[in-house]
């Protein structure tokens, strides 16, 4: 995968993911923000539930204890008198209220006399509310001083259900119970409604062991709410979430009359979340707009960024290339950013040090030789010397200084460069190392500064080898030179030899001066070598013994023998 790309995925990867977790941030948020909202929405209805539920118990006490102080109310519950309504009529105030009802102590619930302003029913109607307050008047003890809350649900003759509140209150007069007080009040009274318009949908439900009594509840959620429902027992509050037609809903529980002797009743809060989902649907299509804009124009940013980083890269790529080819003259230009500024300088800088190095590299190969250069340039050649078993060869031409008498220099300068070259190739086929050239001679090791085995069997290939290719070159030359050749083994001191700023590798030691003297003994064509080289010949060499040579700077007269040939060239 190209840097392009990658680049391309990491910024669209970082634009996908931001764009994931802000919508998941902001859909947590809406969604927190919204449930609270509800839960603000039923903290509210349920306090103006509570404070006018409250006053309306007050207001029932006092009527109670207005009723209470009527003697002829007193005396007619206490006969069960049907005109004691007429009586209540004058004491009661029962414009807060839908209906009243009186109940005695020993004939149960009085039916209101026709006329008479207590709230009146169809037959239907009335025998349901006669019902359930003649049990709820029996279940409340005689001596309970407290005011009872209960609800009653009064299904019409159209089917319609009316659902009502029911406060009922004991009348006492001297410690003495003579009859019960039902005033009743339409629910619809004391619902609060939601005047904001941007609140969540709330639908209002009742619910006691007879069922959900609700109006305008679609048939789906009432159904479903019924399920749950018949599973609270007798929790006083709960919450709970349910689904209809893939709608979320939530629901809020409270129990409207604790420690009533009525049966409980629930008031039931139902919010519907079809305006939260379709405000997360909203919010979701929005960010995800805005997240496929991001990421176009991240795209095009990434395109446009990764261009310019390409660009230097592919560059310096090139150049890498060329310096790996051998061209240290490759420069790049500067780049237009601080980072890239600073790596192409850098790599000036390399290119530069490793085109003075390679120049350092040149020039030492020329005065040196390869092996022994790429030694000293390893730093493994120090000042000094270590002992060394070499082979040396001497090489010079025979009558050099009559061929070079009265010729142009350059002339004689390209013959010797020609020579020396032919031969210099010869040297390195068989491992060789040039140590020096002096004028016509050439000075070769087998062994120094590393072996590769066998240097003295390799010094004497070579020697036969540069024989023969000085005879090749005779045949076609004008200028035919002769070479003579000398070759001694032994023990040197082989190292650099010089100053800490100028040195020279070199060997050092009699058997060099021995190689030296027996290739001035030789004459041309031929090659001389001592005896401890032709001890380690194999006898594939045929050499012939000569004379012991007499040699300048030896006391002793020296054993040499001829090389003649060998099966191995």
């Amino acid at each position: 995968m190209t840097f392009r790309a990658k680049l391309q995925q990491a910024i669209l990867g970082v634009v996908a993911g931001t764009t994931v977790a802000v919508l998941w941030v902001a859909q947590t948020q809406n969604s927190v923000s919204y449930r609270r909202m509800v839960d603000t929405l039923f903290r509210q209805q349920m306090e103006i539930f509570r404070r006018e539920q409250d006053s309306q118990l007050q207001l029932a006490k006092q009527q109670a204890t207005r009723l209470a102080d009527s003697v002829r109310l007193f005396a007619a519950l206490e006969e069960g008198d049907p005109e004691t309504y007429k009586v209540a009529v004058d004491e009661l105030r029962l414009a807060e209220f839908d209906f009243f009802r009186l109940a005695s102590t020993q004939t149960g619930l009085m039916p209101p006399p026709e006329g008479t302003r207590t709230g009146h029913f169809s037959p239907d109607v009335e025998t349901s509310l006669e019902t359930q307050l003649n049990q709820a008047a029996k279940a409340i003890p005689e001596d309970e001083p407290n005011s009872q809350v209960g609800f009653v649900s009064l299904s019409s003759e159209d089917g319609s259900q009316q659902f009502y509140r029911v406060l009922a209150m004991q009348i006492r007069n001297f410690d003495q119970t003579v009859g019960t007080l039902f005033l009743g009040q339409s629910v619809r009274r004391f619902i609060p409604k939601v005047e904001d318009a941007n609140a969540p949908q709330m639908q209002t439900a009742f619910w006691t062991q007879e069922g959900l009594l609700s109006e305008g509840i679609p048939l789906l959620t009432k159904t479903e709410m019924t399920r749950q429902l018949a599973t609270i027992g007798t929790q006083a509050q709960l919450d709970f979430s349910f689904q209809v037609a893939g709608v979320d809903h939530y629901a809020h529980l409270h129990l409207l009359n604790p420690k009533s002797h009525f049966q409980p009743t629930w008031l039931v809060s139902i919010f519907s979340l079809a305006d939260l989902q379709t405000q997360q649907q909203e919010l979701r299509l929005r960010v995800i707009a805005i997240g496929l804009i991001a990421l176009c124009l991240a795209s095009v940013v990434a395109w446009f960024f990764a261009a310019q980083l390409a660009k230097p890269i592919r560059e310096l790529v090139k150049a890498t290339n060329e310096v790996r080819a051998g061209n240290f003259q490759v420069r790049l230009t500067r780049g237009r950013t601080n980072e890239f500024a600073a790596l192409t300088e850098s790599f000036n800088d390399m290119t530069e040090g490793l085109a003075l190095k390679e120049r350092y590299h040149s020039v030492l190969s020329m005065v040196a030789d390869a092996r022994v250069a790429e030694q000293l340039m390893a730093g493994n050649i120090q000042l000094g010397g270590e002992l060394r078993q070499v082979t040396v060869i001497f090489c010079d031409i025979r009558g050099y200084t009559a061929l070079s008498a009265g010729r142009d220099p350059r002339e004689v300068i390209a013959l010797l460069n020609a020579h020396m070259g032919a031969l210099t190739r010869v040297v390195y086929r068989w491992h060789g190392v040039i140590n020096q050239f002096a004028g016509d001679a050439l000075m070769i090791l087998f062994g120094a500064p590393a072996s590769h085995g066998d240097d003295a069997q390799n010094a004497v290939n070579c020697a036969l080898e540069m024989i023969s290719e000085r005879d090749r070159l005779n045949a076609d030359s004008q200028e035919p030179l002769g070479i003579g050749i000398g070759i001694a083994t032994g023990t040197v001191v082989a190292g650099c030899i010089g100053a800490e700023n100028r040195a020279d590798y070199t060997v050092v030691g009699e058997h060099v001066n021995l190689a030296a003297r027996l290739c001035s003994s030789a004459v041309a064509g031929e090659i001389i070598a001592d005896a401890a080289t032709q001890a380690l010949l194999p006898a594939t060499f045929q050499t012939q013994p000569l004379h012991p040579l007499k040699l300048k700077g030896f006391a002793e007269p020296v054993a040499a023998f001829r090389v003649i040939s060998t099966t191995a060239v």
